[in-house]
């Protein structure tokens, strides 16, 4: 009796007929959880991925990230950036310093505001916290929410790499525009901001609005703008992006910002960010399913540049 080769779309969980959307989306998901370092296994990954090559086509069968890992620890197969401060935390390749330019400019700003030949000795005393103006404490405090989302997404295994405060254009002479995390996935590439505006953020009309939030600042057209300035030097394409806040400063966990060109921008809160990029929750027409991600990576490895 011969055996029955197993039915793609089972595997995929899905029928046959189901539109292209559909099938990517699935198949995220499959390969997600049949990965070695997610819980699966290597056996059923490559199960997986023959299921997708069968289904779309040997043309459409996504490499570099993609790939099963001889073991379940090494990692070789990603590219590390020739950028100092990588690290690896629970399987995630991490780059850059979470942070550190606003605690930098924080530094600055209290050294400017204190003034001349009169420094204190620790600007990281709470007592000087204390005193220092709104706009000066804003910097730090988002310093620290950069060094928050970090510590979750070092949650993540070794399909993610992220990139920590990255340079879109300036210098540290002048004005500085960045992205906080820049975060390669599976199937997406996402622009992450951080932040801290000292109290609860709402969606009005596509935007952020708060109490804390400047009536001039405009935090999804800021992010947006970076998002789509970064990556064209580079020659790749964001997928989606997140403002990532305190939890009790967000009314659930996601929720949408807007939908441009089909790139979606949530507002998460931290604990929930993990969930966002690991999830199915991105309704974006820039999907990495089917690209090759290993050239993804080396574009991001050589030309990433951090504050």
């Amino acid at each position: 009796m011969v055996a029955r080769s197993p039915d793609p779309y089972d595997i995929l969980g899905i029928k046959p007929g189901a539109s292209a959307e559909e099938m990517k989306s699935a198949y995220r998901v499959a390969l997600r959880a049949a990965h070695p370092d997610m819980g699966g296994s290597p056996e059923r990954f490559a199960l997986v991925q023959r299921a997708w090559k069968e289904i779309s086509g040997p043309s459409s069968l996504p490499t570099g990230s993609s790939r099963v890992p001889s073991t379940h620890r090494e990692t070789s197969w990603m590219v590390r950036s020739p950028s100092p401060g990588g690290s690896a935390s629970g399987g995630l390749k991490s780059y850059g310093h979470p942070g550190g330019w606003f605690r930098e400019l924080y530094g600055r700003q209290v050294r400017s505001w204190w003034g001349l030949g009169s420094t204190p000795e620790n600007i990281f005393d709470p007592a000087i916290i204390d005193q220092v103006p709104p706009e000066i404490r804003h910097t730090l405090d988002a310093a620290i929410a950069e060094e928050a989302t970090a510590t979750a997404l070092a949650e993540l295994g070794p399909p993610f790499v992220v990139w920590h405060d990255v340079l879109v254009e300036g210098d540290r002479s002048s004005a500085v525009s960045k992205i906080d995390h820049v975060l390669l996935g599976p199937s997406l590439l996402w622009a992450i901001a951080s932040e801290n505006w000292g109290s609860a953020v709402h969606i009005v009309r596509g935007e952020l609005v708060g109490e804390g939030i400047p009536g001039t600042q405009k935090p999804w057209a800021s992010l947006w703008s970076q998002a789509k300035y970064f990556p064209k030097s580079l020659g790749v394409k964001v997928s989606a992006l997140a403002y990532v806040v305190p939890d009790d400063h967000a009314q659930e966990d996601v929720a949408l910002i807007r939908l441009k060109r089909g790139i979606p921008c949530y507002l998460v809160r931290q604990s929930a960010v993990c969930e966002l990029v690991t999830g199915d929750t991105p309704a974006t027409s820039r999907s990495l399913v089917g690209d090759d991600l290993f050239p993804v990576r080396e574009k991001l490895s050589a030309g990433i540049r951090f504050v």
